[in-house]
C-alpha cells in the first residue's frame, strides 16, 4: 500500500460543532473535510514514520553520548 493513499471521510460543519471528537478520532493517514462556501477545511493526521532498529539506536547513541555502557545483563543478576 502507498503512503500516499488517504481516506477523506466529509462531515458538516453542523456535525463538527456538535461532535467535535469526530476529528480527535480520526486515524494516522486520515483526513476529514468539512465544506464550507469558501472552499472548506481538510484536517489530516499525519502517518507515524517508522523507523528501524539501526535509526533508533542512532538515535539513542546522540541523546547519551558521555553516559557509561551499562552490562544489564550483570546488572540483572546481582538481584538474584
Amino acid at each position: 500500500m502507498s503512503d500516499n493513499i488517504v481516506s477523506m471521510k466529509t462531515i458538516t460543519s453542523r456535525q463538527l460543532s456538535r461532535k467535535p471528537s469526530l476529528i480527535s478520532a480520526i486515524k494516522p493517514g486520515e483526513s476529514v473535510r468539512v465544506p464550507d462556501r469558501k472552499g472548506g477545511l481538510v484536517m489530516t493526521r499525519q502517518r507515524t514514520k517508522r523507523i528501524s532498529a539501526v535509526e533508533m539506536f542512532a538515535e539513542l547513541d546522540k541523546l547519551a553520548p558521555q553516559c557509561p555502557v551499562i552490562d544489564t545483563k550483570a546488572f540483572l543478576e546481582e538481584g538474584e
